[in-house]
């Protein structure tokens, strides 16, 4: 094979606490040279790397990824062109191509100081580009995460057997008549491989303008959220729903963990009460009581967040949570640790209700009171969700309590810190499943402070929803993943 030279240039942007634009050197052998630039920000929970289509280019794709991501997401774009047209394979150029824009890449990963451990690379693949964009992420280390295809040309994918099963892949096709969807749908999941057992293929129900339009429309598929009101789908955001509960003392969002639809909505309602007079504080499950000294000195500035990770063993997809976390450090803004230590739940579980007695004092100081695991709506539907015993079955009966025993500690932690701060309001985060209904954690909350006004919002995959219940909004977000075999 002869060597092509190529240039790989690379443009980045991104939403927040923009500074001066610096160059980077990208470099490869004798096969790419060029300079990547980027404006440096400072959080960002995601970095969505374009691979302009000729069609397009570098610049006009960089504005419309900007106008489609939401302000947590960082933007970037590669082009890469062989400097000279001689006789190769199309298999050769792209190899070429390939190895070019992964230099950028690593370039610009490195070079603009992103943490592995709080930012997912997602690799943006348009039109002619997204067998491109295939050939990077198949390699091993390049630190992909995520790769997205609008309108790939289905024949030309090609995914090796033997790649990692782990990479997430979403698609966006164009309409198709009839059956046609189908089969292009079916072959396309063949072509992926590994990957396409995942797979999150949206086919598009309406023609596009332009490539801006078709990244709006798959981000709002897999990142982004419809706000049910008056049991109509609406337009209204999440913060437009916050603005609409400001009479509330209380106001829970029920979660699906890891769900980008989920987290978006926390922090959009997050940022609303923020800017609001009233006096705030954001409460979680994701932190365990034990760890409430470490979160404080976190918050004031008394240690740096990589002693505040090691001594509040957050949850493994911290990140989806840490926006929210800096948000509220920034502000000045109380983060309650609420949950009661794992540790003690699962001797709960495992011991039965009767090893609470056993607790030392400093460990009974890290629970609630009192362990409330009565029957009715909220048990009912918790043996359900559990498969459900007739008769009596001592393991669920243990589990039970295990789970009202955490909903007990979180609604005692809201309480106690709005007795200590009266007039205040709590917005407090959790799975769906916590508060849904107003079971779990606000009926136990409502108990012990029955004069508060509280709401509940709960995000639900469409379908998954069951009938609102007073002071409920329900929210739709992104399906999950499918599993096929």
């Amino acid at each position: 094979m002869r060597i092509l030279c190529t240039t790989a240039v690379l443009l980045l942007t991104m939403a927040s606490a923009l500074a001066q634009e610096e160059p980077i050197a990208v470099r490869s052998g004798d096969i790419a040279g060029g300079e990547a630039k980027y404006l440096r920000a400072g959080y960002s929970r995601e970095l969505w790397v374009g691979l302009a289509p000729e069609s397009v280019g570098a610049k006009k794709m960089l504005k419309q990824l900007r106008e489609a991501c939401d302000d947590t997401t960082s933007v970037a774009v590669i082009e890469s062109k062989l400097k000279e047209n001689v006789a190769a394979t199309q298999a050769e150029q792209l190899a070429v191509r390939a190895v070019a824009a992964r230099a950028a890449l690593r370039a610009v990963i490195e070079g603009a100081a992103y943490s592995r451990n709080f930012t997912r690379v997602v690799l943006v693949g348009a039109f002619e580009t997204c067998p491109l964009a295939v050939q990077i992420a198949s390699a091993p280390g390049t630190g992909i995460e995520g790769v997205v295809l609008i309108d790939p040309p289905v024949g030309d994918i090609r995914v090796p057997p033997d790649v990692a099963a782990t990479l997430g892949v979403d698609v966006l096709l164009h309409p198709r008549s009839g059956n046609e969807s189908v089969v292009e749908e079916a072959q396309l999941v063949n072509a992926l491989g590994p990957w396409g057992k995942s797979a999150r293929i949206v086919a598009s129900g309406r023609h596009f303008d332009n490539l801006g339009e078709r990244i709006t429309e798959l981000r709002r598929h897999i990142r982004g959220y419809t706000v049910l009101h008056d049991g109509m789908d609406s337009t209204i955001s999440a913060q437009d729903l916050a603005s609409k509960l400001k009479d509330y003392d209380v106001v829970f969002v029920g979660e699906l963990h890891g769900n980008a639809g989920a987290h978006r909505v926390q922090l959009e309602m997050l940022r609303w009460f923020v800017a609001e007079k009233r006096k705030l504080a954001l409460s979680t499950e994701q932190f365990e009581r034990d760890v409430q000294p470490a979160l404080d000195k976190y918050l004031a500035g008394k240690i740096d967040e990589a002693a505040f990770l090691k001594d509040t063993r957050p949850w493994p997809n911290h990140a989806d949570y840490r926006p929210q976390v800096e948000l509220c450090r920034e502000n000045n803004v109380h983060v309650i640790a609420g949950n009661i230590p794992r540790r003690l739940a699962s001797r709960v579980f495992k011991e039965g209700p009767e090893v609470i007695e056993k607790f030392s004092d400093e460990e009974k100081s890290w629970c609630a009171a009192a362990l409330h695991a009565a029957p009715g709506a909220y048990r009912d539907k918790f043996m359900k969700q559990m498969g459900g015993a007739d008769g009596h079955n001592q393991r669920l009966e243990n589990m039970y309590a295990s789970q009202s025993f955490k909903d007990d500690t979180m609604a005692e932690s809201v309480a106690n810190w709005l007795k200590a701060n009266k007039g205040a309001r709590v917005m407090h985060i959790n799975g769906n499943f916590h508060s849904a209904g107003g079971l779990g954690v606000p009926e136990k909350l409502a108990a012990l402070m029955p004069e508060l006004k509280i709401a509940v919002v709960t995000c639900a995959e469409a379908g998954d929803e069951a009938d609102a219940g007073p002071d409920e909004w329900v929210i739709h977000v992104p399906a999950s993943r499918p599993r096929r075999e």
